[in-house]
């Protein structure tokens, strides 16, 4: 489905700029080094992002041995806090004029979580820690939310908001569904294979029951050898995640550089009716 989503992509791209008779975005559009930017700024933090968070609220069950409704708060810490810190970052954006600065602001503290998160996975830490980490990923987030899409709309007139908004929405979209992707080849690889190598000889017969439950890893006492073993499992396989996605977030420096400083409190808006 990816080579196939891939192919119309590229199909889509060579449609609007040799046959299509009206344009869906104009191909000059399609090469703007902001727009561009933005988009490709947007599919790397999906990815990055789905990379690890689909098994975050199982890890934080079983090795930080927090209940549902517990792991589904420190999950959902980014949606609260980005919520509150778009207005602190539309009122950055309205203070200065600017919006690019917050964009280098933004990514490092975003890796720097992704980062401290690796080494703060370890049952025997603090749980707070891993919270501290999703409100910088908040912070991270919060400013892409806004950023990406205020480069966006700079980057093209008025008739073409709504196309634009359009492709920003789809490379974001197509960037989470690889990040699944990635997260599902990862886990398939791994965590089996770390159960394998960490469970006792008396639990291997229930090797596909603890890969494959929830409840049967849950099942297990704290402090039992196989408990143990299955956050070690974990752990390993919540590593390797999340350095693919600190990895493939490096590249959205080049992304943040691609996009022109534009100081939007200058441009003109559009008013009336525009046909």
């Amino acid at each position: 489905m990816i080579i196939v989503g891939f192919i119309l992509l590229v199909g889509f791209a060579l449609n609007e700029v040799y046959f299509a008779p009206v344009p869906f975005l104009k191909f000059h559009f399609l090469t703007d080094r902001t727009l561009v930017g933005a988009c490709l700024l947007d599919l790397t933090y999906q990815i990055s992002y789905y990379c690890w968070n689909n098994y975050f609220t199982s890890f934080l069950q079983v090795v930080n041995y927090l209940t549902v409704a517990e792991a589904g708060y420190v999950n959902n810490t980014f949606n609260v806090v980005s919520g509150f810190l778009l207005f602190i970052v539309g009122w950055g954006i309205r203070k200065t004029g600017y919006f690019k600065w917050l964009l280098w602001v933004g990514v490092p503290l975003y890796i720097l979580a992704q980062g401290l998160m690796i080494y703060f996975r370890s049952p025997t830490g603090y749980v707070g820690y891993l919270v501290m980490c999703q409100v910088f990923i908040s912070v991270g987030g919060s400013v892409f939310t806004i950023c990406m899409q205020l480069a966006v709309l700079a980057a093209v007139d008025h008739q073409h908001v709504a196309a634009a908004l359009a492709m920003l929405n789809v490379t974001g979209t197509a960037g989470g569904s690889i990040g699944d992707t990635i997260s599902g080849a990862i886990w398939t690889n791994t965590f089996e294979k770390a159960l394998k190598m960490y469970l006792p000889a008396s639990a291997l017969e229930n090797l596909d029951a603890i890969y494959g439950d929830l409840p049967t890893q849950l099942s297990y006492a704290r402090g039992t050898p196989e408990r143990i073993a299955i956050q070690k499992a974990y752990g390993y396989a919540q590593t390797r995640m999340l350095a693919a996605g600190t990895a493939i977030m490096a590249l959205s420096f080049i992304w943040v550089a691609l996009i022109r400083n534009l100081k939007v409190s200058e441009m003109r808006q559009t008013k009336g009716n525009v046909f």
